[in-house]
């Protein structure tokens, strides 16, 4: 079964500085985690072009330099670089291309060329062995190999040309959620926003918004696309089809309590901060206090007093905290008030089981723990999304104990790979949950539910430890610790299992703390799935994803809207 293909422009309005990329990364991981490939299209970062302009201006020829195109490029190569790099701290599969990799060729005036080509096989390969493809937009390869521009608007109408040829869906990102009948930074009172327009009259409301040059490819070639912004589950459909304004839809800003906050928990911590526009941070749970405060947390927001978290009447609770008490406890009781959950405890979690899903249910909220396992491998989504199809899960689903496995087949001894490991933050300072598969174990019970509808305790579930392992000499195979779920006529398996896999094993090709999957259907077919196991920032994508997630049901159902499909 062929993986969907989305592709994203990030213009250069939502390119603005470092920190914007990290949102960008989140974006992309958001799509990625809904089962789609990912090509991401960026445009230069803020007015880099400009600058690059004015430098070309300052050094070179009168008129229109043929060596133009060489600098300006840079811009939007680097772009493509900074986006890659944010999405490899998340852990996802990012690679980077260039024009000339996926052979798009250009033809015609060296600063205003137009797309001929694109070799699609190519880019499908590359979708297909690392999920997201990064490319800068702006620049076709065009007479005697040498780069060419495609003037103002580039970006947008190399994502839709290659959309076009992908027969995919194009989202072109900007600093507003779509198309309105006037400027809304502009217009005293709030005019209103399409949920489609024709691609006749978006000519006459984008202006700087999408290029003419990019709308008359659409229009010429059939392509519908939508326009939108980061995070915001609301587009404007342009196509053939011309529709009415209507209100715009404004969040709520959603009140978020949190229990825990080390290693991943100060990067929750910072990402919310970082996004004021839609979450406020009223309660941060923790043992000592002080120690927060001296670092510059909030006083008036850090407590050890569940009842004071309760008090700041939360909309949200995140539990980053380690043991299953009293995590559990508290799960349930903000379940029972109505608050929704984010959680990283696998352990509570998976303890809690049906009955958390239960109370979640029956009050209307939701319970999201995809950073409960995987890390930044969405393999729990793949779980609900596929339910019922899935057969089997053969998965590394403990990046800790990859990274040490890893450490230790290179020469280093058991506790210096356990060590590096702590050094990480991959390991935590009682190592006891990743090293005896434990950890692995709580994350299987997880799978269980959500694939299968099957509750498996421990008990059920064999476990090989890595305590003290020692790789046998000469190995030619490659060794991993595999966690086993199975569906089959005579019941159901569970087990992690140390394995000597073939060098060519999908499983046997992650590195370090990368976490991989595959997961078999009933038809047949197969999926992969990759991303890092372990770490602050992909564990962090994980419960930023899930929040953005209830953002979309809960911040904006005041508007009675329901979000825009893109596929």
């Amino acid at each position: 079964m062929p993986v969907p293909v989305i592709v994203l422009n990030f213009g250069h309005s939502v390119l603005r500085s470092l920190e914007d990329y990290t949102e960008a990364a989140s974006e992309i991981y958001r799509h990625y985690r809904q089962g789609r490939n990912v090509v991401a299209v960026t445009s230069a970062q803020g007015d880099q072009t400009d600058v690059l302009m004015a430098e070309a201006r300052r050094i070179g020829p009168e008129g229109i330099a043929q060596n133009l195109p060489e600098l300006i490029q840079l811009g939007e190569r680097k772009s493509a670089a900074l986006l890659a790099l944010a999405l490899e701290r998340t852990g996802a599969s990012a690679f980077v291309r260039q024009a000339r990799d996926i052979g798009l060729q250009a033809r015609g005036p060296h600063t205003q060329a137009e797309l001929v080509d694109l070799n699609v096989a190519q880019l499908q390969e590359d979708l297909k062995n690392h999920d997201i493809v990064v490319m800068p937009g702006f620049v076709g390869i065009g007479k005697n190999d040498r780069p060419s521009l495609l003037g103002d608007g580039g970006a947008d109408y190399t994502a839709l040309y290659v959309a076009q040829r992908l027969n995919a869906p194009a989202l072109l990102l900007k600093d507003v959620d779509g198309v309105y009948e006037s400027d809304p930074k502009d217009a005293d009172d709030s005019p209103g926003r399409y949920q489609t327009i024709s691609w006749t009259e978006a000519r006459q409301r984008t202006d700087v918004l999408i290029s003419p040059k990019a709308l008359n490819f659409a229009e010429d070639k059939g392509v519908e696309f939508f326009i939108g912004r980061p995070g915001i589950p609301f587009y404007t459909r342009v196509g053939a089809v011309m529709g009415a304004p209507s209100t715009s839809p404004v969040p709520r800003k959603l009140r978020v309590a949190m229990m825990g906050c080390g290693v991943v928990g100060g990067g929750v911590y910072r990402r919310i901060m970082a996004n004021p526009d839609r979450f406020d941070l009223v309660s941060i749970l923790v043992r000592n206090p002080q120690k927060y405060i001296n670092q510059g947390y909030p006083a008036d927001r850090v407590t050890t007093d569940y009842d004071a978290c309760v008090a700041a009447r939360p909309d949200i609770f995140i539990d980053v905290s380690g043991p299953v008490e009293p995590a559990l406890t508290y799960i349930r009781d903000m379940l029972d008030r109505g608050v929704h959950i984010v959680s990283a405890n696998k352990q509570a979690i998976a303890e809690g089981g049906r009955d958390l899903l239960k109370r979640a249910g029956d009050r209307d909220v939701m319970l999201a723990f995809s950073s409960a396992a995987g890390g930044g491998m969405p393999i729990l989504e793949m779980c609900r999304r596929e339910k019922g199809r899935i057969v089997r899960i053969e998965a590394l689903l403990n990046g800790t104990t990859n990274y040490m496995i890893d450490e230790i087949c290179n020469g280093k001894t058991y506790a210096e790979a356990l060590e590096a490991a702590q050094e990480k933050g991959f390991a935590e300072a009682d190592p006891s949950n990743d090293v005896s598969g434990r950890d692995a174990a709580a994350k299987i019970r997880l799978l269980a539910r959500l694939a299968f509808d099957i509750d498996v305790g421990f008990d059920r579930i064999p476990c090989d430890t890595i305590e003290n392992f020692n790789p046998p000499e000469a190995n030619k195979c490659v060794i991993k610790r595999v966690s086993v779920c199975h569906d089959h006529a005579h019941g159901f398996d569970a087990s992690v299992e140390l394995r000597n896999l073939c060098p060519d094993d999908f499983l046997a090709g992650a590195r370090g703390e990368e976490a991989r999957a595959t997961v078999y259907f009933t038809d047949g077919d197969a999926y992969r799935i990759r991303g890092k196991g372990a770490g602050r920032w992909p564990t962090t994508e994980a419960v930023m994803a899930d929040l953005y997630d209830i953002s979309e049901r809960v911040a904006f159902r005041t508007c009675n809207l329901k979000a825009s499909p893109v596929l």
